[in-house]
């Protein structure tokens, strides 16, 4: 995958956040499931009371973190994006913003299967289950919508996901291909400078958005490697505060 001509303007960004371990309060329940089979990408289709059904996409990540997309079929053609860390509570997996009661997941054969706080599915003919597909990632997390706080300071470009402990480095912009010799996105950091600076009273300060924004590996700021950024490509809407 190739990375957008933002780059020219090199950025002291912040490198990729550094988190610890999962929390972990192991119970019986997890013992047809090793710790180290717990993280990957699990997908499928969960119910939905107004609507076809939710497609629902989580990275569960060793790092402790995860990314949740969800899409209500129908009505929405990006799905919307939670960006947290992931706990084992009683033999569950907890996936959920920080603060509030997350939703619970059981690790079964297939994959996570959503159950209440007991551990109990719900009875129902429907199907409650991601099935995991693959590892954690392939490097790339695909568009989504994310809620969460910009920051413009000292020529560094940093996102924190609302709700989440830690920041990512940003930039403006991803080359995803070119249609008729033209990049698909062209937004760049001086564009996300430019609407970081319009929006905020003075440099330096908070900037609460909901941005249309990819994740994935770029070359690290300082040293050889790689960090995880978030890509922002297009200008943020303001949304004034954190849910």
């Amino acid at each position: 995958m190739k990375y957008a001509p933002f780059f020219m303007v090199l950025l002291a960004a912040c490198g990729s956040p550094s988190v610890p371990a999962a929390v972990v309060e192991e119970s019986p329940a997890l013992a047809e499931v090793p710790a180290a089979d717990r993280p990957g990408y699990y997908t499928d289709t969960l119910p939905c009371a107004d609507c076809p059904g939710i497609l629902t996409d989580l990275w569960v990540r060793s790092d402790s973190t995860f990314i949740l997309q969800q899409r209500y079929l129908d009505r929405d053609s990006i799905p919307f994006g939670t960006v947290g860390q992931w706990h084992v509570v009683n033999g569950l997996i907890t996936i959920g913003y920080t603060g509030d009661k997350p939703d619970f997941y059981r690790p079964v054969k297939e994959g996570l299967l959503l159950v209440d706080e007991m551990g109990e599915a719900a009875e129902t003919k429907l199907d409650l289950t991601l099935d995991k597909l693959a590892g954690e990632s392939d490097g790339t997390i695909p568009r989504m919508r994310l809620k969460g706080t910009f920051t413009y300071r000292a020529d560094a470009l940093s996102f924190q996901p609302c709700r989440a402990k830690y920041s990512w480095p940003c930039a403006g912009g991803m080359e995803l291909g070119e249609e008729e010799g033209e990049p698909l996105i062209d937004f760049t950091n001086i564009d996300l400078q430019k609407a970081y600076l319009s929006a905020v009273k003075q440099g330096g300060e908070p900037w609460v958005v909901e941005a249309i924004c990819t994740m994935a590996m770029g070359p690290a700021m300082e040293g050889d490697g790689a960090d995880e950024y978030i890509f922002i490509e297009r200008a943020p809407t303001t949304i004034g505060a954190c849910p």
